[in-house]
């Protein structure tokens, strides 16, 4: 069956703009299954459900995983994994740690259920997939240091996710726009165009690594 794999930036970006609700639709749409691996649930839900500030988000992903809105994979073991892409930059002798267990779950899901896509909105994972030279000049620019690269590393890495296809929340709720989910928001005031504007900004500025004109392309594909 068809699957997505989504990481936990992708599910916060969908929570804290009210935007939960259109996994439902869009599973049933999709005909497959939505899936996050234990260590990301544990991120969403077990964690933030013994504080304050993210208990509601919590609870309502909760409710996704006991609607099999969302399904949880069980352990994966990627601790190998996990070690291998933080030696991938270093400066000073030092490895730079980049990515998280949780991503790197979910990243190892999307390949073993050969996930039509990884769901990821933290720019850090989706440049190491997609460009990491350009991720290695931003982590100079950053930390103000020479960063060296494990070029034989990063081959590795490569090989092992060359079937992956990454995309955002902002793409995912293009489609959600595309397929009238939202059409309550459009009035004759903010029509259509509006709408995916005001949606894809909102995106961006609570947590969605999406550059204006990465914005502006996607606008112009859905006119």
């Amino acid at each position: 069956m068809k699957s997505l794999v989504f990481d936990s930036s992708s599910i916060i970006s969908l929570a804290t703009n009210d935007l939960l609700w259109t996994l439902r639709p869009l599973r049933l749409l999709f005909n497959g299954n939505f899936y996050i691996p234990e260590s990301v649930k544990h991120e969403l839900v077990d964690t933030p459900l013994h504080s304050h500030r993210f208990k509601l988000e919590a609870i309502m992903v909760s409710t996704l995983i006991r609607e099999n809105d969302l399904l949880v994979q069980e352990h994966l073991e990627v601790e190998r994994l996990l070690s291998s892409i933080n030696t991938i930059f270093s400066s000073r002798g030092q490895t730079i740690k980049i990515v998280s267990k949780a991503e790197v779950e979910a990243l190892a899901l999307a390949l073993k259920l050969e996930a039509a896509a990884y769901v990821v909105d933290e720019r850090t994972m989706r440049l190491l997939v997609e460009n990491p030279i350009k991720l290695h000049t931003i982590l100079e620019s950053k930390l103000h240091t020479n960063i060296e690269i494990n070029h034989n590393i990063l081959k590795q890495f490569k090989e092992y996710i060359k079937k992956l296809k990454i995309i955002r929340s902002a793409e995912l709720m293009m489609i959600t726009l595309e397929k009238g989910l939202l059409n309550r928001f459009i009035t004759e005031e903010n029509g259509k165009l509006e709408l995916a504007d005001a949606l894809l900004w909102s995106l961006r500025l609570r947590g969605c690594a999406i550059s204006t004109e990465e914005i502006d392309e996607l606008k112009k594909i859905y006119s």
